[in-house]
């Protein structure tokens, strides 16, 4: 095949946004806010005493972080129930959506997104097996909460970062801080408030992921 047609098709399959140029605020990950979901409260043992304290806590969170130039990149799973633009009008920022599995029909989303950062390439998606099995560099997910072993907040044997919000203390995390972990020397990290195993002997293999559970 022509080679520009490959790199066409690819450009389409994979967009990628180098994103220091292409933003000026700060940029944030989260996913799984499942916000107005009263089922998740105790599916994934969240810290709130009811629904209203648990979406109350979200908006506030996410608002004391992102400012109004802010960008931030929510990875499925965003609001059960109801119109999306309810809470989306409450949230500082600009918003760009990844689809997940519970996501309304009427939210504006994409399935991925590519963008380069701090001297890493990474793969925005809701599920990490939807990720493609060639892809080289870093996969920002969601979709696993804090349920499946295999998928800590940092996995790097995997070279996977879980941003469901249980893993990032509910509340957005920037780019900025990914990077200055210094990922490549991280083996396992637990939640964004763990203390980071290092191990320079990283396979970059990723494993059958068998035991996600299929929502």
């Amino acid at each position: 095949m022509n080679l520009g047609i490959l790199a066409y098709l690819k450009g389409l399959l994979f967009p990628e946004i180098p994103a220091e140029e292409k933003d000026e605020g700060t940029i944030f990950v989260i996913s799984d806010l499942h916000l107005n979901h009263s089922k998740i409260l105790r599916h994934c043992h969240r810290p709130f005493n009811s629904l209203h304290q648990m979406n109350s806590d979200l908006v506030k969170r996410w608002n004391s972080v992102v400012g109004e130039y802010d960008t931030v990149y929510h990875l499925g799973d965003f609001s059960i129930r109801g119109s999306p633009q309810r809470w989306i009008r409450q949230l500082n920022g600009r918003k760009i959506f990844i689809r997940g599995n519970h996501d309304s029909i009427f939210l504006r989303a994409k399935q991925h997104s590519i963008l380069s950062y701090g001297g890493h390439r990474f793969y925005l998606v809701h599920d990490p097996r939807d990720a493609p099995g060639s892809w080289a560099g870093w996969i920002i997910h969601g979709h696993t909460h804090n349920k499946v072993p295999r998928y800590p907040f940092i996995n790097g044997d995997q070279r996977t970062i879980n941003v469901s919000c249980e893993c990032t203390g509910y509340t957005p995390i920037s780019l900025d801080s990914l990077t200055s972990l210094d990922l490549d020397t991280i083996n396992r990290m637990e939640t964004v408030h763990s203390t980071p195993v290092r191990n320079r002997n990283s396979t970059g293999v990723r494993p059958v992921d068998s035991e996600i559970p299929r929502e």
